[in-house]
């Protein structure tokens, strides 16, 4: 499947919408430390997770289009036997 980039980049505009619209909400007073530590760290490893994509993505491409080596497989010359 071959990603274009209007597709990548609504996505990504997408998650921004998404990230803001959560951390622009008030949160209650009565959220646990545990609860918001896990809720951050579930987001890091999510960012984490989308950078590492699109960088595979973006070299991808690059590696695709290099050379490679083709192997030829070819016969042994055979010798005639001297008279």
């Amino acid at each position: 499947m071959q990603t274009t980039w209007p597709s990548v980049r609504f996505v990504a505009v997408v998650m921004v919408v998404v990230l803001l619209a959560t951390f622009a909400a008030p949160a209650r007073a009565e959220a646990e430390v545990l609860a918001t530590l896990a809720i951050v760290s579930l987001v890091i490893v999510g960012v984490i997770i989308v950078a590492y994509l699109v960088i595979a993505n973006t070299k991808g491409s690059r590696v695709s289009e290099a050379p490679q080596l083709i192997w030829i497989a070819a016969e042994p010359a055979t010798e005639t036997a001297a008279p």
